[in-house]
């Protein structure tokens, strides 16, 4: 259902923006692979002369897409579709909608990734590191990416032309008129079919699920290859998977997420989603399955630090959010203070959310650090993720407090000077 526009608002830097990020994030992801391969990372020819070694990298399309792989992708995505539905789950509900309605969510990813990583384990157990499908995943790791970014393009076409003809509530920032942008930000807020939320499905399932498979893969790789599995990977492997586990275990919080609560779904999520995600957070696992860095004890004592310090505040601050939105009389809530608006909202101005107003965005981006740290300091590249990781918290940051401006109005300047602190407190 359209609203009337009283203003075009748009963001990522509009349309021309769009198209940028559009083009850029999948150029990124192809770059990180050819950049990042045996052949060095990144190898004394790319540094001789970067636009001639990508270009001589590329391998051509038949090397690139495979409609059995394809095939193959679409049967996954729909595979744990279908184990959404078959598998046991709670249902809960979403936040209130512009309309006022909330949405029901059945919940069970937990459930299929334990089905998923269970068979998996099974048949590694039975057949050691020589089970087909890790090697079947190392060999065709570039189709397999292709596919993932193809589904996310049909994808997000097919919720931009069904948002015109099923009446469903269009996201805030979806519906400007322009094609482009609106196909890239999502002009369905929360696209079905049926019962099947596509955008809540997307954001936890295909794409999380995949990311610690293909960990593993790289894992097996490296065993195979130097005949040993060395610390900085275990740490890799073991760090990555709690953060996706811990993200199904705790898989309600979601629901309250900007991405689901506000964000349309364009292509911007299901690229983000499906293929970037995996693809690209996966980064330090290939890199170490080609080049091994031993750490030491000194060394593992370190980064576990850090990953300790990062998970401490991004679970305390995003639980401590969770409860007082689902339930603000819990008693875990009752000692924080809060400011009363005239939203009727109520802001919490103690606890974490009293240190920074994004203070588990520092927790997430410290993990970021210790999931890096293991590569060791021979080259920069393997470092994307905490650089990329800055630049996209520090922008949901921004999108975030336009929407409280619009939202809060003066209540929200009052807010910002007993919260003063964006992330980091005392700097940011």
């Amino acid at each position: 259902m359209s609203t009337p526009k009283k203003h075009i608002s748009y963001q990522f830097g509009g349309p021309i923006g769009a198209l940028g990020v559009t083009l850029g994030t999948p150029f990124v992801t192809y770059a990180l692979y050819f950049l990042c391969n045996e052949n060095g990372c990144p190898s004394q020819s790319f540094l001789d002369a970067p636009l001639q070694h990508l270009a001589a990298q590329w391998p051509g399309w038949d090397k690139v897409f495979s409609s059995k792989v394809f095939g193959y992708y679409c049967a996954w995505y729909f595979g744990i579709a279908a184990a959404q539905f078959i598998l046991p789950g709670k249902t809960y509900e979403g936040v209130e909608l512009p309309d006022k309605t909330r949405l029901k969510y059945k919940l069970n990813v937990l459930q299929t990734a334990i089905t998923i990583f269970g068979y998996l384990g099974l048949m590694t157990y039975r057949e050691g590191f020589s089970f087909g499908i890790w090697s079947w995943i190392w060999e065709n790791l570039l189709y397999l990416q292709t596919a993932a970014l193809t589904f996310s393009i049909i994808l997000a076409f097919y919720t931009y032309i069904s948002s015109f003809f099923t009446g469903e509530i269009l996201a805030e920032h979806g519906d400007t008129g322009n094609p482009l942008y609106d196909w890239f930000i999502g002009r369905p807020l929360n696209p079905r079919i049926g019962s099947w939320d596509l955008k809540c499905f997307s954001e936890l399932r295909p794409g999380m699920i995949l990311w610690p498979i293909l960990n593993f893969t790289f894992l097996v790789h490296q065993y195979q290859t130097v005949g040993r599995i060395t610390d900085s990977m275990i740490l890799v492997n073991v760090f990555q998977f709690w953060y996706v586990i811990d993200s199904f275990i705790n898989e309600p919080a979601v629901l309250t997420t900007m991405d689901i609560a506000t964000d349309g779904f364009g292509f911007m999520l299901t690229f983000g989603d499906l293929c970037w995600l995996p693809f690209t957070y996966s980064l330090q696992a290939r890199y170490l399955a080609m080049y091994p860095v031993d750490l030491g004890l000194l060394g593992v004592g370190g980064v576990l630090l850090v990953q300790a310090i990062g998970y401490f505040i991004f679970r305390g601050a995003n639980g401590q959010k969770n409860k007082f939105r689902t339930n603000p009389n819990d008693p875990a809530c009752a000692h924080l203070k809060v400011m009363h608006t005239k939203s009727g909202s109520k802001l919490l101005i103690t606890g974490w959310w009293g240190i920074a107003r994004h203070i588990n965005y520092l927790g997430d981006w410290i993990m970021a650090w210790a999931w890096c740290l293991p590569t060791g300091f021979g080259t920069p590249i393997t470092y994307f993720y905490v650089a990329y990781f800055a630049v996209l918290l520090i922008h949901r940051d921004r999108r975030d407090e336009e929407k409280c401006v619009k939202k809060y109005g003066e209540d929200w300047e009052k807010y910002k000077k007993l919260v003063p602190y964006r992330i980091i407190p005392g700097i940011y």
